[in-house]
């Protein structure tokens, strides 16, 4: 039998999970905020964990048998992938489960920005009737800007080639192959950011992209661009988003994500008019159903003793190569 452990936080999946396994999986759910003592029962038993779930050193010495933690999410930042490493367990993500559903909200948000969604649908449902068509804004010829090209950066690039935009994009791995299927060119920070209509992060949580999108930033950007950001709020000032917006710097932005989440009542960007917000919503059901299947594909490999798709990749380590070879480049032109 190969024993799975379900974190609690993925409690709404559990009976996809269990539905999906195959007759010698056995799945139990649980909390890994108990005590260890409570946890050495099921830890001692473990093949694979399905969570992002960041286990002390004697967890792993217990969890003897452990071979992978599976995350239902693209981001693992919170695992220490050095310390899996050593006590020989492999870590995988979602394999891009999510990639379409979030490249569509990207899209939806622009959309929505660029036609004025918001003022137009207020302006029917409170009778006014103002219309402000004549300011809405085209997508197609527009120069898209893609920060960071992984599974959901190469879904939005395809999608937003096919509907006539110029697509750019900086990435620490330079993509030769992806730029000659779809036409995209391959620019540093600096170009993406002053030759973007529209700015999109797809990046993860490192301690070099902490407050990327900041001050110098976004006066780095033109004054008509749009700034989209549906992958880390910690990769955003949001004091500085909120001054750039008010002061009309950048033209407006859409937002997924958030320093603190839920965004606190006081948040000045609640109050402005050229921004769309959503509350990290960019998921739909359809990539839940993708990544339980990817889930239970990797876990199947694995109990047959075969590699595992989208194993983790060190961020940090991957960015300091990149800057070791090209110091000259600053990510947030500061």
């Amino acid at each position: 039998m190969f024993n799975v452990i379900v974190d609690i936080e993925y409690e709404l999946l559990f009976e996809n999970l269990k539905a999906g396994a195959p007759d010698s999986f056995a799945l139990t759910l649980a909390d890994f905020s108990l005590s260890d003592e409570k946890l050495s029962v099921l830890l001692e038993k473990a093949d694979a964990i399905i969570g992002q779930v960041n286990l002390s050193d004697s967890q792993y010495e217990t969890a003897g048998s452990l071979q992978i933690i599976q995350t239902l999410s693209s981001g693992y930042d919170r695992i220490d992938l050095a310390k899996a490493n050593r006590h020989n367990v492999l870590i995988a993500n979602n394999n891009g489960a999510n990639a379409i559903s979030v490249a569509e909200h990207v899209l939806m948000l622009i959309f929505a920005l660029y036609r004025q969604l918001l003022f137009h649908h207020q302006s029917v449902t409170s009778g006014t009737w103002k219309n402000s068509k004549h300011t809405n804004r085209e997508f197609f010829g527009k120069n898209l800007g893609i920060f960071g090209l992984g599974h959901v950066g190469k879904a939005l690039a395809k999608r937003a080639a096919a509907l006539g935009v110029n697509v750019q994009y900086f990435d620490v791995k330079r993509q030769p192959e992806t730029e000659k299927e779809w036409g995209l060119k391959y620019v540093f920070p600096e170009e993406l950011l002053s030759n973007s209509d529209v700015l999109s992060y797809h990046l993860p949580k490192t301690k070099f992209t902490r407050h990327l999108i900041n001050h110098n930033s976004l006066r780095k950007m033109r004054q008509d661009a749009l700034l989209i950001n549906t992958s880390r709020g910690e990769i955003q000032d949001e004091n500085a988003i909120y001054e750039a917006l008010r002061s009309e710097q950048i033209s407006g932005a859409g937002l997924d994500v958030f320093e603190q989440e839920p965004l606190p009542e006081n948040s000045p960007l609640r109050k402005l008019k050229n921004v769309v917000l959503t509350p990290h919503s960019a998921p739909d059901r359809e990539c839940y159903t993708r990544t339980v299947q990817n889930a239970l594909e990797n876990l199947i490999r694995v109990s047959k003793g075969t590699q595992p798709q989208s194993l983790a990749v060190d961020h940090e380590e991957v960015t300091q190569q990149f800057l070791a070879r090209f110091p000259e480049v600053h990510f947030s032109a500061s």
